[in-house]
């Protein structure tokens, strides 16, 4: 792009780019996991994240209106060329899933394996396109290190009742492996009525 775009001034971050975890043994796993959580602890049930939104957050921003179809018919295609470049033409990143972990005693994940092969491809990746993005004057969150992790449960129930659950706790527990063939530009807060996942305003096959 010649030009910068105007910078949003919507005044909150909401959309962001995700990979889809569709593995049907991934899901199945993460589910028993919020199962053993549930029967820990009934209160924690109301935080508990869908199965059909289970997805790895790349990065949020603020977009207006004005902004979408500029960035679909300018910068998407600048996507899709920056995964070829990185990933190849016939394959799709991958990693293995790894690990139950929390944040601050408010978030439980399931983390990606920093240890497989396709870790560093999938991290490169996503810090271009972030630079990407921020150069074209793109309202980006805070830029610090990533660490790709999918959320089964966030909030104050969780929080409240941690003490029950934490037993749940397992950074060396083997979960399953994820090729992510599309990378997906969602918005914040939304549910698609039939496939109850969030509702995607475009997609790059990976």
């Amino acid at each position: 792009m010649s030009n910068q775009l105007v910078k949003s001034t919507v005044g909150r971050m909401n959309y962001f780019f995700g990979l889809q975890i569709t593995e049907l043994l991934i899901h199945n796993q993460l589910k028993q996991i919020q199962n053993s959580m549930k029967k820990s602890c009934k209160y924690v049930e109301k935080d508990l994240i869908p199965s059909e939104k289970f997805h790895v957050t790349v990065f949020v921003m603020e977009l207006t209106d004005e902004q979408l179809p500029i960035i679909k018919s300018t910068l998407m295609p600048q996507v899709k060329l920056l995964a070829t470049e990185i990933f190849g033409e016939n394959n799709k990143p991958c990693s293995s899933l790894k690990g139950i972990g929390s944040f601050k005693d408010r978030v439980i994940w399931a983390g990606v394996n920093e240890n497989h092969d396709g870790y560093i491809k999938l991290v490169d990746f996503r810090n271009r396109l972030y630079k990407l993005f921020k150069d074209q004057n793109i309202n980006v969150e805070e830029d610090r290190d990533w660490h790709p992790h999918i959320t089964i449960a966030k909030g104050k129930n969780i929080q409240r009742n941690y003490l029950q659950i934490k037993k749940h706790i397992d950074e060396n527990l083997e979960i399953g492996f994820q090729n992510f063939s599309k990378l997906q530009l969602m918005k914040i807060g939304t549910t698609e009525p039939i496939t109850k996942y969030y509702y995607v305003e475009d997609t790059i096959d990976l």
